[in-house]
């Protein structure tokens, strides 16, 4: 039996990250790459809906946060009601905890 699919949730922050991936793609190695990179981001973000628990929990940077990594980049989420809210989409390479003490 398959497990209930609840769609995912995005915050307009997640939205914008995306969008601002998309675009760095683009200008940096065109637009393939660019699809090719959100397709990989968006598929990951799919399979939560599936098994919203599936990410690393991230209590470090803070309490009910988890990500699933899809290389460079971080999806970061939440789980309501087993529905997964992507909260934002971070290059990894990054300073995350920063990132998230100054929102």
């Amino acid at each position: 039996m398959a497990a209930h699919k609840r769609p995912v949730i995005w915050s307009p922050e997640a939205q914008t990250d995306l969008a601002d991936i998309w675009n760095y793609y683009r200008e940096a190695a065109g637009p393939q790459l660019a699809d090719s990179r959100v397709r990989a981001i968006g598929e990951a973000c799919l399979l939560l809906e599936e098994h919203p628990l599936a990410g690393r929990a991230r209590e470090e940077i803070r309490p009910g946060l988890r990500s699933v990594l899809v290389t460079p980049h971080v999806v970061f989420y939440r789980v309501t009601n087993e529905i997964a809210q992507i909260v934002r989409i971070l290059d990894g390479r990054r300073d995350i905890e920063d990132i998230f003490a100054e929102s």
